[in-house]
Formats: C-alpha cells, sequence, structure tokens
C-alpha cells in the first residue's frame, strides 16, 4: 500500500526513516536534478544526491547492517572541508549489535578522537566505516563474513561508505544491491514526515538511487 504522510512503521529488515534532524532551507533545495516520484503526490519529489560509480571488483549485496532510525540522511559537502553528513546517522537502542554490511577485512577497529570505529574493506574497493560504537568484537587484518557481528552500538551509529577517499551515500549502496536471494536488500522503508517538505527530503534520500525501493 502507498504511504504517505504522518504514517508509520517498520521493514521486514528492521529499518525505519525518521525526520531528519536540524534540516536547513539550503538543504531542502540543494541538488539539481529532480526525479518525479510515480504515484505521489506533487510536491512528493526526489533530488539524487550523488551517483555511485563504476565498481572496480565483484559486485556485493550489500545489507543494513543494524536496526534503528535514520535520523540524518547523507548530506555531501560543498567542499572537502564544508559542513554535512557524509554517512547516515542512526539513532540506535544502547548496547544493540550492528553487523557486516558484506564480507571483506577489518582495516581498522579502534578510537580515533575519543570515539570507537571499525572500517570494513570490501573487494569491491568500497570501505564501509561503523563510528561512534560502544565495543569492538573484531581485530584488525580479521575477515568478516557478511551478518557477522562487528561490536555494539551507544544511542548513534555513523555509517559511511566510501571509495578511495569519496564518500558516497550508504542508501545507495544498502538500497540498491540485491541480496544473493535476489531480493532488494533495503526492503519497504517506512517514512515519518512532520510537513511536506520534510516528506520531500526523505524522498530525496529514499530515492538516491534506490530503484528498488517501492513506496
Amino acid at each position: 500500500a502507498d504511504l504517505h504522510p504522518g504514517q508509520q512503521g517498520a521493514s521486514p529488515g528492521g529499518v525505519r526513516v525518521g525526520a531528519p534532524a536540524r534540516l536547513t532551507i539550503a538543504f531542502a533545495v540543494a541538488g539539481a536534478a529532480v526525479l518525479a516520484v510515480a504515484s505521489g503526490p506533487a510536491w512528493a519529489q526526489a533530488v539524487p544526491a550523488q551517483s555511485v560509480p563504476a565498481q572496480s571488483g565483484p559486485a556485493l549485496g550489500y545489507i543494513w547492517p543494524v536496526h534503528g532510525t535514520v535520523v540524518d540522511p547523507f548530506r555531501p559537502p560543498d567542499n572537502p572541508y564544508g559542513p554535512g553528513n557524509r554517512g547516515l546517522e542512526f539513532a540506535t537502542q544502547p548496547g544493540s549489535a550492528f553487523w557486516a554490511a558484506a564480507d571483506g577485512v577489518v582495516s581498522f577497529a579502534g578510537p580515533v578522537g575519543g570515539r570507537l570505529h571499525v572500517t570494513v574493506s570490501h573487494p569491491d574497493g568500497l570501505r564501509v566505516s561503523y563510528s561512534g560504537v560502544a565495543s569492538i568484537g573484531v581485530r584488525r587484518g580479521e575477515r568478516v563474513r557478511q551478518r557477522q557481528e562487528l561490536g555494539a552500538t551507544g544511542d548513534r551509529l555513523h555509517i559511511g561508505v566510501r571509495r578511495g577517499e569519496t564518500y558516497l551515500d550508504p542508501a545507495q549502496i544498502f538500497g540498491s544491491r540485491r541480496s544473493p536471494s535476489g531480493q532488494p536488500s533495503l526492503g519497504r522503508p517506512h517514512l515519518v514526515p512532520s510537513s511536506p517538505a520534510v516528506y520531500r527530503l526523505q524522498l530525496r534520500w529514499l530515492h538516491s538511487g534506490v530503484g528498488n525501493a517501492v513506496l
């Protein structure tokens, strides 16, 4: 069934999409291309944030690596040192597990700037970082399998995806790839907008390359 502003629920994968925190007018109008959303209200439009570059290795079926609510979507900065969000910020239940989004090797596990981080490098050249975690259960150099627990979260978990030094929108990586079963790994996400403007912003995040999501 179609979703409408104010309706809420959880996806099969446990991922819920909540209203972004402290969104600005500048972000609301950011982006050059606008994609019309089929069968939606006239104001329900999406703007792609960034395209995923062509892969340099085997395709992987990435999955969502945590149960939680997205409270701040991907907001690429205008320049390398500008403000923004270079990943996805999740609100999570403290002590809950987070896991590897795909098979890979732990390339970093430890503290940076007073926070704990885990980075997993994948065969297709992508690196997925899990930041602000409460505890780490893996070591650098360890091979991990998809769905293997990497540690436990606090009340927030930041997930970033990079190819080289370029940050990509994790929603494109986790949402646009299909799992080995052939099913979209995103499932059916649910929006919890507080206004048409917020709904547009959530659709921008949701449809940034996520062709398998069906509202």
